[in-house]
């Protein structure tokens, strides 16, 4: 399913995102996947284009879900892929959607999936606030 967010969704999701990056200095970039796989915000900068970063972490969650049900796993609940510029981190929400963000190689990598696994409470309540 592809789609833009509508403007209440990327609104309630863009503080939740930018307190992240604040909390977590290693994160470059993040972005929250529903489900399905559409894109509900991100903290990527002006010109990046939204489509490609959905498409891209869309198939990358995709290829990890794979590999959890080869191992007898209903989905990936969390991943870190280590890419030549730094890595992709993904931790799963309760309703099956995705936070993504992307580090450096020189990242706290630990520290910025505990963080990003501490703001799921805020980025679940912010999706449930868009949906009102």
């Amino acid at each position: 399913m592809t789609g833009k967010p509508d403007g209440r969704e990327r609104r309630d999701l863009e503080p939740v995102l930018s307190d992240l990056r604040a909390l977590s200095p290693d994160i470059r970039f993040c972005a929250v996947l529903t489900r399905e796989g559409r894109l509900l915000g991100s903290s990527h900068p002006e010109g990046v284009d939204r489509e490609r970063v959905q498409a891209v972490l869309g198939a990358l969650i995709g290829l990890l879900d794979g590999v959890a049900r080869e191992n007898g796993k209903e989905r990936t609940v969390q991943a870190r892929v280590r890419a030549d510029g730094g890595y992709v981190l993904v931790v799963r929400m309760e309703d099956g959607a995705a936070l993504a963000a992307i580090t450096g190689l020189d990242a706290r990598v630990g520290l910025a999936l505990y963080d990003m696994r501490n703001a799921r409470a805020e980025v679940e309540r912010a999706m449930e606030e868009a949906v009102r």
